[in-house]
């Protein structure tokens, strides 16, 4: 995993050697092995290496490359796990190969395929190919975004890069708040929905998506390459079971090629259980393989004994972390250690809740060991109805269908397994028309203590579904699992770790999307296609988890525990904000920090955390 940089001077003036590498030393923390640099007449491209796979100074880039078509200079963020069979196929069409890098096969299928090669990797990726006959740069980024790429117009400079804060190296840039979208993220919790960033005027290129830039008329198109278009597969359950197992054993054998150490995340839930287990039955006595684990020090929040069950199972290395509130706030510390302000630096833009800080300790913790690539079962939630949304969702579906029968057995069933998560609830949320979400939201939900911009476009629309399909594509492509996507990136990058994401291999996301909705929800139970395929591969005691935790903390016991800090930090961000946030917020904030029997609302660390990243990054309102 690297990071990448590039600036185009549109009035044809050479770029300032300075602003270039400066912009590529911002995100050293992404590749620390070796940094280069490629100019051209009136554009640069800088990279940062983080040695994954060759780990030979000729996988250096820039690389250059002459093919039979053209030559090319490419900076590349990622891997392509099925590089291997993409090389042989080259090669049987005359290619040749003078390293045993992902990065040159990209560029030899550029030349033999052009941009459409995307749609033959299996890989993350985000990375700026110039072809020089065309006179032209690509840019592209992976199905779903797992590989961050950002760009912003300053002044006659269009400038891209993996992280937002390389444009502070950019004579002319300042951090100017998007108004819309930090008003999605207080009031909603909603961030990397769209194109837009927290930042005015920078833009990300979104999963699925290439961006073509004409360097003789100075003007770029963005284009999407990538989107599903579910069709329902006429498959029995048994043979959907079969070929699942045999996709997910198919996408870990892929993504534990590597020519450094490889680990992996255990939270103990069933996603990460899962892949741990089949990590151990693909390697055998030839791996030793080693976990982290986050462990929290109140028994609700704690996923320790599931971790130890999945530990004793496959005998591997167990390491935890045990994260404190007080650990990432040096006013509560008695090291002086304030890491919270340099996990808002490497998140960019404010982040959704604490379990960031688990996150952020895991990956360094496997730093510590010398694991350089992290497996995690990010994703999963998403495809498989991880969310109690989906359950009501499958249960409304049933009725507007008029399946009353089944509705009646799956609502018996999901009452048996879930009996105190209010199903029905989520239900009747999903079956209100629009018109009469909207005012409830504005009366109940966060958004009452937050000032409507006078530009606002009305992002809050996507929860419109009919089906837990239509759900699970939301939640892929336009809601949950890009902003999920950023942290992870961010958190493992900040310690130089590449975090890989085997459920995200297109595909089992395609493969999944297609399947019946009573194939992911099945007699009350949710991930049913996981549960039932993995049995006799995952310990029986996870399977059967009926719980949800993952990576949660005790957010709302930490923020009671500082309450007199955070109300001093929530006043701060108020004061900071301006008029954006309403003054009866303190008020609320109050109330729910002195009563334990009010329900607690995130919306408070949201608040909290938007004063930091002003702080941070001097971001002007």
């Amino acid at each position: 995993m690297c990071g990448i940089a590039g600036i185009i001077n549109e009035d044809g003036a050479p770029v300032l050697e300075e602003e270039i590498k400066t912009m590529t030393s911002l995100v050293a923390h992404r590749g620390p092995d070796h940094e280069g640099f490629y100019f051209g007449k009136d554009f640069a491209l800088g990279h940062r290496r983080l040695r994954i796979i060759d780990l030979s100074d000729l996988s250096n880039q820039p690389m250059k490359y002459v093919g039979q078509n053209g030559e090319y200079v490419i900076v590349y963020n990622g891997e392509i796990y099925n590089y291997v069979e993409i090389r042989d196929e080259l090669i049987a069409a005359g290619y040749r190969f003078s390293t045993n890098s992902d990065t040159e096969v990209i560029l030899a299928s550029y030349d033999r395929w052009g941009i459409e090669c995307v749609r033959r990797f299996n890989g993350i990726w985000a990375f700026a190919i110039y072809d020089q006959r065309k006179n032209l740069i690509v840019l592209s980024r992976d199905r779903f975004g797992v590989k961050p790429l950002y760009y912003t117009k300053v002044g006659s400079k269009f400038c891209f890069g993996s992280e937002i804060k390389q444009f502070t190296a950019v004579k002319g840039w300042k951090a100017r708040m998007n108004h819309r979208r930090v008003y999605d993220y207080l009031a909603f919790g909603l961030m990397d929905h769209t194109s837009e960033t927290m930042f005015e005027g920078v833009y990300q290129l979104r999963g699925g998506e290439n961006l073509f830039y004409d360097l003789t008329t100075k003007k770029f198109t963005v284009r999407r390459w990538y989107d599903i278009k579910p069709e329902k597969v006429d498959i029995s359950y048994e043979e959907a079971q079969r070929k699942f197992r045999e996709l997910v054993f198919d996408s870990v054998r892929l993504q534990l090629r590597s020519d450094v150490k490889v680990g992996s995340c255990l939270s103990g839930g069933l996603d990460s259980s899962t892949l741990v287990s089949v990590m151990t039955r693909l390697l055998g006595e030839n791996g030793s393989i080693e976990t982290v684990s986050f462990c929290s020090e109140f028994e609700k929040y704690s996923e320790e004994k599931y971790v130890d069950e999945v530990v004793k199972h496959t005998n591997v290395v167990s390491h935890k972390v045990f994260p404190k509130f007080e650990d990432f706030f040096s006013e509560l510390n008695s090291k002086g250690s304030n890491e919270i302000e340099s996990l808002v630096w490497h998140q960019d833009e404010p982040f959704g809740s604490t379990s960031a800080f688990a996150q952020y300790s895991v990956f360094k913790e496997a730093r510590k060991h010398g694991m350089r690539v992290m497996i995690d079962g990010q994703g999963a939630d998403e495809i498989l109805a991880g969310y109690y949304p989906f359950v009501g969702i499958y249960l409304a579906s049933l009725l507007r269908r008029f399946k009353l029968r089944g509705f009646l057995k799956e609502f018996s069933a999901v009452k048996s397994v879930w009996p105190n998560v209010s199903v029905t609830r989520y239900m009747l949320s999903n079956m209100l028309p629009e018109s009469l979400k909207v005012p409830l939201r504005r009366r109940f939900g966060g958004s009452r203590f937050f000032s409507v911009p006078e530009d606002y476009d009305g992002g809050f629309k996507w929860m419109n579904v009919k089906n837990i399909t239509e759900y699970a594509y939301k939640l892929v492509f336009e809601s949950s699992l890009p902003a999920l996507l950023h942290w992870e990136d961010r958190d493992s990058m900040a310690f130089s770790v590449e975090s890989r994401v085997p459920y995200l291999d297109h595909r089992i996301v395609e493969f999944l999307l297609c399947l019946p909705e009573s194939y992911i929800i099945r007699d009350g139970y949710t991930k049913a296609i996981l549960r039932d395929s993995m049995r006799g591969i995952v310990p029986d005691k996870i399977l059967d988890r009926k719980d949800k935790i993952g990576f949660a903390t005790p957010e709302e016991i930490w923020m009671r525990r500082n309450k007199e800090f955070v109300a001093n930090k929530l006043r701060e961000t108020v004061s900071l904000a301006g008029k954006g946030i309403k003054t009866e917020f303190l008020k609320y904030a109050e109330q729910i920090l002195e009563d334990p029997k009010k329900g607690y609302f995130s919306v408070l660390w949201r608040v909290l955390n938007v004063g930091d990243w002003i702080k941070v990054f001097n971001v002007e309102r």
